[in-house]
């Protein structure tokens, strides 16, 4: 029985299940970019991702498994970040919008084109 018991080795499943894309879904332009990156993706990759609303001043409920969590922010305040570290959630990248070049507007309105590329950094 020696076959057997290594082909189920339980640190393949554990370990995976779908990465937690943590956002700060502010309310300026940058910030609801983090959450449509998030959702589309999802749509993109089905079981490949799962969306966490780390909104300012919020708490997030830990999830259940040591799943990997990305923290998905709008702007260098990084909102999301104090989110996950207050909830005591452990989070293993960061990706923010302004980085993109994208600037940070109240009014500005999320293209297409932005979230597409701001997804494909999340996803690389």
């Amino acid at each position: 029985g020696m076959m057997m018991s290594s082909s189920h080795s339980s640190s393949t499943c554990s370990e995976s299940g779908p990465v937690v894309l943590a956002t700060c879904s502010g309310f300026c332009n940058v910030g609801q970019l983090t959450t449509q990156a998030a959702l589309f993706l999802i749509r993109r990759f089905p079981g490949k991702y799962t969306w966490l609303k780390a909104e300012k001043g919020k708490s997030v409920h830990k999830p259940e498994t040591q799943r990997p969590v990305y923290a998905i922010v709008g702007c260098e305040d990084c909102c999301a970040c104090d989110v996950l570290k207050k909830s005591g959630v452990q989070y293993s990248k960061t990706v923010i919008a302004t980085d993109l070049g994208i600037p940070r507007d109240p009014h500005g309105e999320v293209t297409f084109e932005q979230i597409s590329t701001f997804a494909e950094k999340i996803n690389s």
